[in-house]
């Protein structure tokens, strides 16, 4: 009898249950909604964020076969070091090549130098001694005036000079024979040196150019040495004539006139200099050029080794050993896991509340329960699609307003490095 009695005392029980989770519901609701509006107010969120990073690719400088691949995608890396050897066989060669040209064209200089004192040496005396004689000419016919108006006190003189100045003139054909033939024997060699090609044509033709003074030299000698005799039997014949003083007047014209031409010719000869000096300009100008070349010969054979210009890791390996490069073909990406940095797409109606400087956190799907702490380091000055590939322009005149975006860098702190470049995360930044 007491069994029906049993069933209603259960259903203040069960309201009661009822009505306790309905209050833990509406509390737990309550609690989580007010956490995701005070999320919302405070922080701007966006899952359309990605970890980059600065990776540096590597390319070949120059064409060549890769001797030796010294990494592999992994491997830790120093700035400095080595890690892919080109075979440098044809750059060590061009080098080579690239220091004899150098040395020739030193030693082509080197020889030109003396080569140019020599004959500047040899013009200038013959200068010299062009307007020494034509000095003498000068003075012989206003002698020779002088005595036409002294032709008593003259007759006696004019003999003892007459024949001092052939026994000069004797000496000075005897030394312009014996420079004749030194300098012909000179031109035979030199000749001879120029067939062979051991010297070159500027040196033969100076060579032959100093017989053909001396030879000229020769023949104003003989010439002078004719006019000394001439100028003795005119002395002898003033003792006659007056007139044949006046001869000896016409005479001393035409010497003079002689040696002003052999002067108006030394001088000439002066182009040899100029002629030698543009050859030793020639000459620098293709020393400085086989410098340039020898400098490029060993940039191009540094270039054979890829070394790291930072820090880092081996991310990706594009080539092998063995294998032709050419210049500017990737081998190699290297990134340094401390550099690393978040680029995060913000919304831009939500953009007004992120300013630079506002703190962060960052999640990956990765590594679920963690957060990394980050910092705004600027704003994009522009939005996504300005740098889109298609124009964002609808030319159909249909309109469609959608939402951009505009990207947010954030540095993020990952001492363990578990960030990779590529990731994607979720963002939250302190809105102000």
């Amino acid at each position: 009898m007491e069994a029906p009695n049993e069933k209603p005392a259960r259903k203040p029980r069960k309201n009661v249950l009822l009505l306790l989770a309905g209050i833990t519901f509406l509390v737990l609701g309550g609690y989580f909604g007010v956490q995701w509006l005070s999320f919302r107010l405070n922080y701007v969120s966006t899952d359309d964020a990605q970890v980059k990073g600065n990776l540096v690719n590597l390319s070949a400088k120059v064409s060549a076969r890769i001797g030796r691949m010294l990494v592999e995608e992994g491997d830790h890396v120093k700035e400095g070091q080595i890690l892919v050897e080109l075979d440098p066989k044809d750059y060590l060669a061009a080098r080579a090549q690239a220091q004899a040209s150098l040395e020739m064209a030193r030693q082509d200089l080197a020889k030109a130098i003396p080569q140019l004192a020599l004959i500047r040496d040899r013009v200038l005396q013959g200068i010299d001694t062009a307007e020494t004689s034509y000095r003498e000419a000068r003075e012989g016919l206003k002698f020779a005036e002088d005595d036409a108006l002294l032709q008593a006190d003259r007759v006696q003189k004019d003999i003892d000079r007459a024949l001092a100045s052939l026994k000069a003139a004797r000496a000075r054909v005897a030394e312009a024979k014996a420079t004749t033939d030194n300098t012909q024997k000179e031109y035979e060699r030199a000749q001879e040196l120029f067939k062979n090609k051991y010297i070159a044509e500027n040196a033969r033709d100076a060579a032959e150019t100093a017989w053909q003074v001396a030879q000229s030299k020769y023949q104003a000698a003989l010439e002078n040495e004719r006019e000394a005799l001439s100028q003795l039997e005119l002395a002898e014949a003033n003792r006659r004539s007056v007139a044949l003083k006046e001869q000896s007047i016409r005479i001393a014209e035409q010497v003079l006139q002689r040696t002003k031409i052999n002067l108006a010719l030394a001088q000439e000869e002066k182009k040899q200099i100029s002629i030698q000096e543009k050859n030793i300009e020639f000459l620098k100008a293709k020393v400085q050029e086989a410098e340039a070349t020898l400098h490029l010969a060993e940039l191009r054979l540094q270039d054979t080794k890829v070394v790291s210009p930072i820090w880092g890791v081996i991310s990706k390996r594009y080539a092998d050993q063995g294998q032709l490069v050419q210049p500017g073909q990737p081998l190699l990406v290297v990134n340094n896991p401390s550099e690393k940095w978040v680029v995060a797409n913000v919304e831009e109606t939500k953009v007004r509340r992120v300013h630079r400087g506002s703190k962060a956190r960052v999640e990956a799907d990765a590594f679920p329960g963690r957060e990394f702490e980050g910092q705004v380091e600027f704003i994009g000055a522009a939005a996504l699609s300005e740098f889109a590939l298609l124009p964002a322009e609808n030319p159909s005149g249909n309109f469609v307003k959608i939402t951009h975006r505009l990207p947010v860098r954030i540095s993020v702190k990952d001492p363990d490095h578990l960030l990779k470049p590529g990731m994607m995360v979720v963002v939250a930044i302190e809105a102000r």
